[in-house]
């Protein structure tokens, strides 16, 4: 029985001591530099890349047809609808917040000591990026933009937080992506 009261007085004391300690939400939203911005960026279609894009769409179902494969064929039907569907959904806005103790991007936090490396992407008008590399295995890279947010003022307050990736350019598939407006 005297172990049960130890237990409630530890089980105490460990509640009162934790409520002192500022729980790490809050150390989250202490923001330094902060801003919002679309989940992703979404490249205006014209009419004229719908009707391209439909007539490469049907040479590749009549080249499907003439080499006989069903597989390629389906691909090709259905690749129209999946961009259609795709080109309804619109971004929501997430708020970006960089804290004393991470980044927080929409409801996913990201503590420094769970990021590898940054570097940003400013090219303007075209690209204006905060790239993350996580330890997380599924989705290493978070792609931020950045808006407005002054990339000088930025970089020199995560620099002093994780290490700079120096160098990094654009891979050529998300050039290809934002020129053709295949996102």
């Amino acid at each position: 029985m005297a172990t049960n009261k130890n237990k409630n007085i530890d089980g105490d004391k460990l509640a009162v001591s934790s409520q002192n300690q500022p729980s790490v939400d809050n150390q989250f939203n202490k923001a330094l530099i902060s801003w919002h911005t679309p989940e992703f960026i979404r490249y205006p279609r014209t009419w004229l890349w719908f009707f391209i894009a439909g007539v490469i769409d049907l040479a590749l179902l009549g080249y499907a047809y003439y080499s006989n494969s069903i597989t390629m064929g389906l691909v090709f039907a259905v690749l129209p609808i999946v961009i259609l569907l795709e080109q309804r959904k619109h971004p929501e806005m997430k708020e970006v917040i960089i804290s004393p103790y991470g980044i927080k991007f929409g409801i996913r936090k990201f503590p420094y000591s769970e990021i590898k490396k940054f570097w940003i992407l400013h090219h303007p008008p075209h690209v204006n990026e905060l790239h993350i590399l996580t330890n997380n295995r599924i989705s290493p890279e978070i792609t931020i933009h950045m808006m407005n947010v002054d990339p000088v003022l930025l970089r020199n307050f995560l620099i002093t937080q994780i290490s700079e990736l120096e160098g990094k350019k654009e891979p050529l598939v998300e050039t290809l992506v934002r020129v053709l407006k295949l996102a």
